[in-house]
């Protein structure tokens, strides 16, 4: 087994060409079935019926969407009659989305088509590389959210040490001046 590393589809993995190619795929297949909703739209649907419902910043996370984009999507997606936003009634910031009958009957079609071309794009590789390029992935996501989450830390504890060297500074103004 060659252990080498192919930089080039490593680029690729980070800057979204892959991604990208499989999202077009599946909004071109979503479009030849007749279902008008994007691929991005599909990943919130998906995003959405996994959970039953949620919020937009849950959303966010699971689909790594600005808030931006994701309300984009949920305008629209709740334009078409496919999702409905409930107030929460302990936040009023808050909105719970769920997916309404005409949504889950689109989601299921959708998620034929989805399925579909998430097959066709893992022609050629057997289900042991399949496994072994998802468990590596998964590493990798794995990886950076621990980086990311000692990087607050980092943040949080400098934060925290320069607000006392401002009281140390503060205090000793104070006492300077009697």
């Amino acid at each position: 087994m060659d252990a080498s590393i192919d930089f080039r589809l490593i680029l690729a993995l980070m800057n979204g060409r892959i991604s990208n190619m499989l999202r077009r795929k599946i909004s071109e297949d979503l479009s030849s079935a007749h279902i008008e909703i994007s691929s991005e739209q599909w990943d919130v649907l998906h995003a959405i019926s996994l959970s039953g419902t949620c919020t937009q910043q849950q959303l966010s996370e699971a689909t790594s969407y600005s808030k931006t984009k994701m309300t984009r999507l949920l305008n629209a997606l709740e334009e078409e009659g496919i999702i409905i936003r409930d107030k929460s009634r302990v936040d009023w910031r808050s909105n719970y989305i769920r997916v309404t009958r005409k949504g889950l009957e689109i989601y299921a079609r959708a998620k034929v088509v989805a399925l579909r071309s998430l097959q066709d794009s893992l022609q050629g590789l057997t289900h042991s590389e399949i496994y072994n390029a998802q468990k590596g992935l998964n590493q990798v996501l794995n990886n950076l959210k621990q980086m990311n989450i000692i990087k607050k830390q980092e943040e949080a504890e400098a934060e925290e040490a320069l607000r006392k060297r401002r009281e140390k500074l503060i205090r000793k103004l104070i006492l300077h001046k009697r």
